[in-house]
C-alpha cells in the first residue's frame, strides 16, 4: 500500500506529465522512478521521491511551462541560482508542507514532498576530457561546501585542500554557486563527440551517463496508472546504474534515502 507521501508524490507527477505534455516539453522518468516504470509499473514500494530528466536544451521551456500552469497555486518551483539559500543544480517541484508533521529532506531541509528535476547536461565522450569536466565540478562542490560550513569537505586532495578553502573564503556562496552552475552547463555547444550527464546524481563518476542514442527518443510504460516516457536505452543506462535492476534489493536495503 503507498505510503502518504507517495499517494502525494503520484498526484503531483500526473499533474506534472499533463503540463509537460501539453506543453511538448521532452521528459523522461529516470533513475529508481525508470526502475519503478519497468518493474513494478508504480512507484518503488520503499521510494520517497520520484525523479525526472530533461536535456539541458529544453529546461528553459521546462521552466516556463510550470511557471505559467496552475501548478505553481499549489506547489514551489525550486530553481538553482535562484531560489534563495539553495545550493544545488537540481530543479524540484515541491509541495510545501511547512509547519506540519511531514518528514524532512535530509539534503536540503525541506519539509513536505518533491520531484527531482535533473538536467541532462552535455560532456565529452573523450574519456580523459570528461575526467577534466568532471573535476572541475567536483572543485566547484568542495569549494561551496567548505563556504556552507563543511571544511572536511576534500580533505583527501592533501595541499589542493589548503588552496580550496582559500579561494572560498574569497568569494560569496552565491559566486561560488554561480560558477558551479556555469561549469556544469559549459559544454552545451558541442555538436560532435558528446555524450549526456546528470551532475546532480548522488553516485559515482560515469554510473549515471547517457550516450545520445539512448535518449535519442523515448518509450511508453506503465507507472501509477499512466502512461509515461522512459529513455529507449533504458536497459543499457539502468543496466549500468544498478546492476541488474529487474532484481529487487536485499529486504535491509529497502529504504527511503531523502525524507526522515
Amino acid at each position: 500500500m503507498a505510503s502518504e507521501t507517495q499517494k502525494k508524490l503520484i498526484i503531483m507527477l500526473h499533474e506534472l506529465r499533463g503540463v509537460l505534455l501539453s506543453a511538448k516539453v521532452p521528459f523522461f522518468l529516470i533513475g529508481g522512478s525508470a526502475i519503478g516504470a519497468v518493474r513494478e509499473h508504480d512507484i518503488i514500494p520503499w521510494d520517497d521521491d520520484v525523479d525526472v530528466g530533461i536535456k539541458r536544451d529544453h529546461i528553459p521551456q521546462f521552466l516556463t511551462a510550470v511557471q505559467h500552469s496552475d501548478l505553481m497555486k499549489r506547489y514551489k518551483l525550486i530553481i538553482p541560482g535562484q531560489t534563495p539559500n539553495y545550493y544545488f543544480p537540481t530543479y524540484k517541484l515541491l509541495w510545501d508542507l511547512s509547519g506540519t508533521d511531514a518528514p524532512k529532506d535530509a539534503g536540503t531541509g525541506f519539509q513536505g514532498v518533491f520531484i527531482d528535476v535533473f538536467a541532462l547536461d552535455k560532456t565529452y565522450t573523450s574519456k580523459p576530457r570528461r575526467r577534466l569536466h568532471q573535476l572541475q565540478i567536483r572543485l566547484d562542490q568542495i569549494r561551496l561546501d567548505i563556504a556552507m560550513g563543511h571544511p572536511e569537505s576534500g580533505t583527501k586532495l592533501g595541499p589542493l585542500h589548503k588552496i580550496l578553502v582559500r579561494q572560498a573564503a574569497k568569494h560569496s556562496k552565491s559566486q561560488l554557486l554561480t560558477h558551479y552552475l556555469r561549469d556544469i552547463q559549459k559544454h552545451q555547444g558541442l555538436t560532435k563527440g558528446y555524450m549526456y550527464y546528470n551532475f546532480g546524481s548522488p553516485y559515482a563518476w560515469d554510473r549515471e551517463t547517457y550516450h545520445v542514442d539512448e535518449v535519442a527518443s523515448a518509450v511508453m510504460r506503465s507507472f501509477a496508472g499512466e502512461q509515461y516516457p522512459i529513455a529507449v536505452g533504458y536497459d543499457t543506462i539502468l543496466t549500468r546504474m544498478y546492476g541488474d535492476y529487474m532484481q529487487p534489493p536485499a529486504q535491509s536495503k529497502r529504504q527511503p534515502k531523502h525524507l526522515s
